[in-house]
């Protein structure tokens, strides 16, 4: 069976987790410290706070930002559930915004009619590690006061006219789940250049401590442990070889199948780096997905529905369900989003990951035409 995605672990992130296991310091220390320097490099932010998850990195960052209770976040409705679901922990409301169909990102002129007085962030998601278009982003945002917080989860060093995403928006949010582009094992981390917000974030991680048992924010245990850090160090070394070999598999897949199906688009100011490969196969994708399976292919399909149909959405006001019902007390999350909605029932994702062999990428090829040309 080929994977969807797998984790590719070298000789260099394991004598750094054998070195953190023999130092006795398991904890958020000097490996942690590190990495959070390396990463902040790499991005081009002046800081970076390392933590737990990528869930983690959107919660402190969007508090360490100021929001909360009586404030609205607009946010893609095409994306993983932790980019809503982080918004409603932080007490906001998500406000949900259409895609662009053709990169899957958060459409600027969607963002346009979404603004509101209680706007306070936005949310682009650069989905499937292409960048969304900031600039425009940004422009639909006028003269107003109101904040990008870049998901980044997808797109570690995908380039947005030559910039790296996470650089860009005031604050960005990475993940390092075994699935990305680089991992931590678990993990996440805030980029930004702004020192309040990294002073927050820096607190709000540890339980709100500025110092040992002195809280002055109500906070959270999502440190990044030592471990996470070391393979992480290790990871961020290779991360650009990582990404072009990512590269050099979507080049190959876009060759081989442009002829039969709907493959990526990439924009003309677009780096992108391919967490995940998208290909849009229409009616047909929930057919092509259990025959590619029945044959050693292990694709799947996009997110299942937009965001704002997810259940747990829908119940926010119900008082018995969620401990912020009473935040959201006539809350109604419907919007129209039939770009998103139309990607959720179309779209197949292909196996893609850096220690991907030739003969795989191949063999994925030769099956998948083999499936289209049969339906």
């Amino acid at each position: 069976m080929i994977p969807i995605s797998r984790p590719c672990i070298g000789e260099r992130e394991i004598s750094n987790v054998i070195e953190v296991l023999r130092s006795g310091m398991l904890a958020q220390g000097s490996f942690v410290e590190r990495f959070e320097r390396s990463f902040s490099s790499y991005i081009g932010s002046k800081y970076a706070i390392a933590v737990s998850n990528g869930t983690a990195a959107l919660h402190v960052a969007l508090i360490a930002m100021g929001v909360g209770p009586g404030d609205e976040v607009i946010v893609p409705s095409y994306s993983f559930f932790a980019t809503a679901s982080a918004v409603i922990l932080s007490g906001a409301r998500p406000v949900f915004a259409d895609v662009d169909p053709r990169t899957g990102a958060i459409d600027p002129e969607e963002v346009r009619k979404k603004i509101s007085e209680r706007t306070k962030v936005i949310i682009p998601v650069h989905i499937h590690g292409h960048p969304a278009d900031l600039d425009a982003i940004r422009d639909a945002l006028g003269s107003r006061e109101i904040l990008i917080l870049e998901d980044c989860a997808q797109a570690h060093g995908a380039l947005y006219k030559g910039r790296k995403v996470g650089g860009i928006g005031e604050a960005g949010a990475f993940s390092f789940y075994p699935t990305k582009n680089m991992t931590t094992g678990e993990g996440g981390i805030i980029t930004t250049d702004d020192e309040e917000v990294y002073f927050r974030a820096r607190t709000i991680r540890d339980q709100g401590q500025v110092s040992k048992y002195e809280h002055h924010f109500i906070g959270f245990n999502y440190r990044m442990t030592e471990i996470n850090a070391a393979i992480g160090l290790a990871q961020l070394e290779r991360l650009d070889d990582f990404n072009r070999r990512r590269k050099e598999i979507a080049s190959m897949y876009s060759e081989e199948l442009s002829d039969l199906v709907e493959v990526p688009y990439v924009a003309e100011w677009a780096d992108p780096v391919w967490h995940l490969y998208p290909v849009r196969v229409g009616e047909r994708r929930d057919k092509a997905l259990r025959m590619l399976m029945d044959r050693g292919i292990m694709a799947r399909s996009a997110y299942p529905m937009p965001l704002q149909e997810q259940p747990a959405i829908f119940k926010l006001s119900d008082r018995y369900y969620n401990f912020l019902s009473v935040l959201f007390e006539g809350f109604n999350p419907e919007a129209s989003t039939p770009n998103a909605k139309a990607l959720c029932g179309e779209l197949l994702y292909l196996p893609i990951y850096h220690c991907m062999t030739d003969e795989e990428v191949e063999s994925v090829v030769r099956i998948f035409r083999e499936v289209l040309k049969s339906l």
